[in-house]
């Protein structure tokens, strides 16, 4: 896998704009060598953003997408239960609490200043509040890089080339392969995707690959409205006799927020951990301790992918 060894040794940080057009660069020029043929689309809502395309989403059966933005660090690991959202809230406790007594402080440190109008007292409070509500979401937003994404996103960074070079000459005009941008600030890239594209968001069949490297237990999670039947196949598509187990699960019982959102028939895969008392979950991500990526869990992935590709083909 030596798409993901380059990744990893020379560009697993890819946050500020000079750091993602090296990675661009660098990714088009092996895409050119796979054969196929790019280009990066930039948006200026909101956040400016650049998307990199390969083949023709507009004509493909599948289109699989990653995101390659990568994260600022963060004093504790993003902790995600797809299946247990009051678990995903208490694991942001720690972090609420240490706002909640900053705010404390703000408070009664503007209350005892000796200013004698309680109004300007009132007004000097809450600007505190918001200077510390604004300290946070500049650290969540704009914070110094993470300089470990192994996980969160090169692996699926790094699983979007590795099955573009493995694919076979005959399945590569109906499929299409998007890197998004600015998935951590928002889905951002996506969402401006799908905007531009409405036909797109509305029909096209979207797999996406967010977070696939560490974890032996492969959750897919597919629209609301998928019937019994599709999911099962999916975990048929997707399933291997070599440690991994594989659940497909509609976005009703499992809330896993990435790009695959943006659009009506978008579908996820990640890799989780299983815990006895709280489920499957993510963890160390956003953190210096992300620095797991397991090539046979994209090996796994990409298999269950090509296997999707031949029978959306064989459909035709």
């Amino acid at each position: 896998m030596k798409y993901l060894d380059t990744l990893l040794e020379k560009y697993q940080i890819r946050k500020t704009k000079d750091q993602k057009t090296a990675f661009l660069a660098w990714a088009q020029e092996e895409i050119e060598k796979m054969g196929y043929t790019s280009r990066v689309e930039e948006y200026n809502d909101t956040f400016k953003c650049r998307n990199l395309i390969v083949g023709n989403p507009e004509t493909a059966k599948v289109i699989y997408t990653a995101h390659y933005d990568t994260q600022p660090v963060l004093p504790l690991p993003n902790m995600v239960f797809p299946k247990n959202q009051l678990a995903t809230i208490g694991a942001q406790l720690p972090l609420i609490l240490v706002m909640v007594v900053m705010c404390g402080v703000i408070s009664f440190l503007t209350a005892h200043l000796p200013i004698e109008d309680p109004m300007m007292s009132f007004l000097l409070s809450e600007l505190g509040l918001l200077a510390v509500l604004a300290v946070f979401l500049g650290l969540l937003f704009f914070g110094p890089a993470n300089k470990h994404t192994a996980n969160d996103n090169t692996s699926g960074t790094a699983c979007l080339l590795e099955m573009m070079a493995r694919l076979p000459e005959e399945y590569r005009p109906h499929a299409a392969f998007i890197f998004f941008d600015q998935e951590e600030k928002g889905k951002v890239g996506s969402l401006q995707f799908a905007k531009k594209y409405p036909e797109i968001k509305k029909n096209g069949y979207i797999m996406n690959l967010d977070c696939i490297g560490d974890g032996d237990h492969m959750l897919i999670v597919a629209p609301k409205k998928t019937p019994d039947e599709e999911l099962g196949a999916l975990e048929n598509l997707f399933a291997r006799d070599e440690g991994f187990v594989t659940e497909a699960a509609t976005a009703k019982h499992a809330n896993y927020n990435s790009d695959q959102r943006s659009f009506t028939r978008g579908y996820a895969i990640a890799a989780l951990h299983l815990h006895p008392t709280f489920g499957l979950h993510l963890k160390r991500i956003h953190t210096k301790r992300d620095t797991i990526c397991e090539k046979k869990n994209l090996q796994f992935v990409i298999d269950g992918c090509l296997k999707l590709l031949k029978q959306k083909t064989e459909e035709m």
